[in-house]
């Protein structure tokens, strides 16, 4: 079973976003569609990405996409998971909620393994969406993490596919949130499968 961040790369990384500098407050991204360009991973989906972004793969090992930016500290990673095999393994260990959707236990299960490693400043209510057709949920919250000396703001998306669960995550400086909320929200409702 895959995990969603591995300390270590959520340390170096967010190490990253603090030595880039840049903490003061930033002007919102005015972007067009035209300044996207759209990638694919594994045949399993695509997402608009914007130009200035670039693919890497040092961000987490369980991405099958990963694009940043460490000049604008803009970053995506998004995992793909098995459904039948994530909803079987959490049934047996017991820990797969029957109240909940599929897409309602990923969330849940995703989201309290990564606040483990974060001091959670301010979180949002999950919000359902549908996105191209596939039920969504969404949250947004900010964070620390020990020894980074600033917020992170984080838009998380788990998104339920014909056969796989997906988890995109996005984040920044929170003093860049207003910068980039509207450019990662555009990402995210972009994402298909293929």
């Amino acid at each position: 079973m895959k995990k969603s961040i591995s300390l270590l790369s959520t340390l170096g990384l967010l190490f990253l976003l603090y030595s880039c500098g840049g903490i003061g407050a930033k002007k919102a991204d005015d972007l067009k569609s035209s300044d996207f360009t759209t990638e694919s991973a594994s045949g399993l989906y695509e997402i608009s990405v914007p130009k200035y972004m670039k693919k890497v793969s040092d961000l987490n090992v369980d991405a099958s996409m990963q694009f940043q930016n460490t000049y604008r500290e803009t970053y995506l990673a998004i995992i793909d998971e098995d459904r039948s095999g994530f909803v079987e393994a959490y049934e047996e260990f017991g820990e797969y909620d029957s109240s909940l959707s599929t897409i309602g236990n990923y969330r849940k299960i995703q989201l309290d393994y990564f606040m483990e490693r974060l001091d959670v400043i301010n979180l949002d209510v999950p919000k359902r969406l549908t996105i191209d057709g596939m039920d969504a949920e969404q949250v947004e919250f900010t964070g620390r993490v020990a020894d980074v000396d600033s917020d992170i703001f984080y838009i998380m998306t788990f998104v339920e596919g014909r056969n796989n669960v997906y988890m995109i995550m996005t984040w920044t400086l929170g003093s860049s949130e207003e910068a980039y909320k509207e450019t990662f929200y555009f990402m995210v409702d972009s994402f298909r499968e293929l």
